[in-house]
């Protein structure tokens, strides 16, 4: 379903498998699935077959999930579970991921593969904030709830100059899906798989796809660093 949909599951869910079995006392409470919209009525019919419904659609405003590369969303249950369809704006699923309140929670899985922004702090249960949504959402009481149910759940938030140890942490600096700082698991090459471009546009639809978190630079309170997510598409 996710590999016929270019979908990806993100959130608390992808977070979890990344997270060590052994002193890790929280469970997921909910499922996020991303895709595109033009594979959005496929994924309707294959969660139909298996005896979902549509709740109810959320505009951007309305949801926790208000930053400027998400849609909308679409909440499905079977009457015992529920789904929260995330509709990407651009061309892939993934670009939203990049948006996310921290960098803990910038990680997917995808129908063969477990990828991680930040293994550097993410697996030592470290993160940072993401400055786009702090300065441009409006919904800022959520996204500090967000980042309060991190803490609770045993992430510590540190600052970006005080991981400059760590390769590619800098808040500042451009990342991409295929840089040396990010960490892909893929099951059937266990433990890692090497990916190139290729291997991202065969899944994904993209060749890549890179992002800023911005915010003040270190040691320079009067400048500001806006985000930036950019989708890296084949030249037609």
């Amino acid at each position: 379903m996710l590999c016929s949909c270019d979908a990806v599951v993100s959130g608390s869910t992808a977070l979890h498998l990344l997270m060590p079995e052994l002193g890790t006392t929280w469970e997921p409470t909910d499922l996020d699935i991303y895709l595109p919209q033009h594979t959005l009525i496929v994924m309707q019919r294959h969660l139909q077959a298996e005896g979902y419904s549509i709740i109810t659609e959320l505009p951007v405003k309305k949801c926790s999930y208000n930053y400027s590369h998400i849609s909308h969303v679409l909440m499905v249950s079977n009457g015992h579970a529920t789904v929260d369809l995330v509709v990407s704006r651009t061309s892939t699923a993934l670009s939203p991921i990049f948006q996310f309140h921290s960098t803990v929670v910038m990680n997917f899985v995808s129908a063969d593969t477990v990828f991680c922004g930040y293994p550097s702090l993410t697996l030592w249960q470290l993160s940072m904030a993401n400055a786009g949504p702090l300065y441009y959402s409006h919904e800022k009481g959520a996204i500090l709830n967000a980042l309060r149910k991190y803490l609770s759940r045993g992430i510590r938030y540190v600052h970006c100059k005080d991981e400059h140890g760590a390769s590619h942490t800098c808040k500042v600096s451009t990342r991409m899906l295929m840089d040396r700082a990010t960490l892909w698991f893929n099951f059937e090459a266990i433990p890692e798989a090497p990916r190139s471009h290729l291997d991202v546009f065969q899944q994904f639809g993209v060749l890549d796809l890179q992002w800023i978190l911005g915010g003040m630079p270190c040691g320079l309170e009067s400048a500001f660093c806006r985000p930036q997510v950019d989708v890296v598409e084949e030249d037609l």
